[in-house]
Formats: structure tokens, C-alpha cells, sequence
């Protein structure tokens, strides 16, 4: 089958994933990374292929940056799969959030999967996930959606998916990332944020009313220059790292056929 998989991801971590499972659903993926790109052409899913959507989640949300480009995307009661990536807190109400994105535009959704990474502000917590283990479970994830994607002429149950509907209210932590001393304001951290928070001509700054928290320019930073730093960072951060230290386990959701 043919497939189509669409990520946003500014840490590349929720790429990494998605492509993980394209590769394992199918041989023939066109990718579409969404991180940086605003355009706004309508793309047509046909109805015999299979669609991918990967996004990380903020504050237990889709991303809203995320919202209005993964809208694009149309399906003819195209078939979906929905990932949702999450820094070992809680998705919250963010995978239930994006199955209902891909529903009003057209999707079946028959699988959906809450997978845990690295924590992109506070990076004790979740450390090197995704692991070995949790690379087996995406596997078997993608062999259990191929298994229902294979019954296409049987009835489609609604899928279950943990979550609530109004969804949550976002919280936010007012820390933001920015440049230290040995930043040789390269550029690179501006050219690459998906929010255009980061000033070109002072690009160790950050403009607070933009920045989105997302980590990019922590992760393409040459220099290693850029991060959270500050009190109220150190604070947070003992918080957070002793609140969320034990492991959590991915979350799988699979549509049901009469």
C-alpha cells in the first residue's frame, strides 16, 4: 500500500518515530515535514492509500502551530494512523485531540499510539527514549494496524482513545530557551525556528510572545550555546525531574471491525 506520513517535529524525535512506523507499514512512504512549512495547499489522500500523522505533544496539546497545517491534509475516507509523542508526563488529551483533526477532515482512524521521548525542555526526564524496547512496540503497533488495515471490506467500529472532550486548557511555564556566551550567532537557531521567535540580527535573544518552547534551537545549535538556563529554570526543573522520573510505557489504541 501506499502511504503517506506527516510529521511535525522540531526536536526531529517525532520524525524518527513516525518514519519508524512508515518504514514498517510500508516500502512506498512520501514524507511531508510540516515543522517548518506553512504552506496552505489542499492535498488529496486517496482512499485505497494509508496516512501517518505525528506530532509531539505541548502542555497535554497538538501543537497549535501543528493544527492549521496537518488541515491540509484530506482524505476520501482515507484510512489514519495517529502518533502522538509525549516527554514522559502525559499526552493528556493531545492523541484524542489529533484523531478528531484527522476525523473532520475525511480519516478513518484505525490506530493511534502515544509513544514517550526525551523531554524537550527538561531532558532528565525520558531520557534516551525512545529505547530498544520501545522501537518493539511501535513494530508491533505497525504489524496490528497492518492486520486491521488488511480488512477493508468489513464494518469500521469507532476507535477508543484516551482523553477528553472539552479538551484540556494548556498550561505554560514562562522559561525560554537562549543563547549563551560562546553563541558565534551563526543564524542557524533563527533560519530553523518554526515560530520565528528568534530575532536574525540578535539571535541569542528570543521573542517571548512567539517562542513556542519547542527545542529547535537547542538541538541545531553548532555551538551547543543555546538552552533553559536561569533560576526559575533550575527550580522547575527540580520539580518536574522528581515529579515524572518513573518510566511510562506507550499507549496503543486499535479500531474494531463487526
Amino acid at each position: 500500500m501506499k502511504t503517506r506520513a506527516v510529521y511535525f517535529s522540531a526536536t526531529y524525535t517525532t520524525r524518527k518515530v513516525v518514519e519508524h512506523v512508515a518504514q514498517r507499514l510500508s516500502d512506498e512512504v512520501t514524507l511531508y515535514d510540516i515543522t517548518n512549512d506553512a504552506d496552505t495547499t489542499e492535498i488529496i489522500i486517496p482512499q485505497d492509500e494509508l496516512l501517518i500523522v505525528g506530532i509531539p505533544v505541548y502542555a497535554g496539546r497538538v501543537p497549535a502551530m501543528a493544527i492549521e497545517r496537518i488541515k491540509r491534509f484530506k482524505g476520501e475516507g482515507t484510512r489514519a494512523v495517529a502518533l502522538a509523542i509525549y516527554g514522559n508526563r502525559d499526552y493528556d488529551d493531545a492523541l484524542l485531540e489529533l484523531s478528531d483533526l484527522l476525523s473532520e477532515n475525511n480519516f478513518l482512524v484505525i490506530s493511534a499510539g502515544a509513544f514517550i521521548a526525551q523531554h524537550s525542555i527538561f531532558p532528565k526526564v525520558g531520557a534516551n527514549r525512545p529505547d530498544a524496547e520501545d522501537y518493539k512496540l511501535m513494530d508491533e503497533f505497525a504489524d496490528e494496524t497492518l492486520t486491521i488495515f488488511g480488512k477493508e471490506n468489513r464494518e469500521l467500529l469507532p476507535i477508543h482513545i484516551r482523553g477528553n472532550r472539552p479538551y484540556k486548557i494548556p498550561g505554560s511555564i514562562p522559561i525560554f530557551p537562549s543563547g549563551t556566551k560562546s553563541c558565534n550567532e551563526c543564524g542557524r537557531c533563527a533560519r530553523l525556528c518554526p515560530a520565528g521567535a528568534i530575532p536574525t540580527e540578535h539571535p541569542k535573544q528570543v521573542d517571548e510572545t512567539k517562542c513556542i518552547k519547542c527545542g529547535r534551537c537547542i538541538v541545531v545549535c553548532p555551538t551547543q550555546s543555546r538552552r533553559f538556563k536561569g533560576l526559575k529554570y533550575m527550580l522547575a526543573s527540580m520539580k518536574f525531574n522528581k515529579a515524572f522520573k518513573a518510566r511510562k510505557e506507550p499507549d496503543m489504541f486499535f479500531a474494531r471491525y463487526n
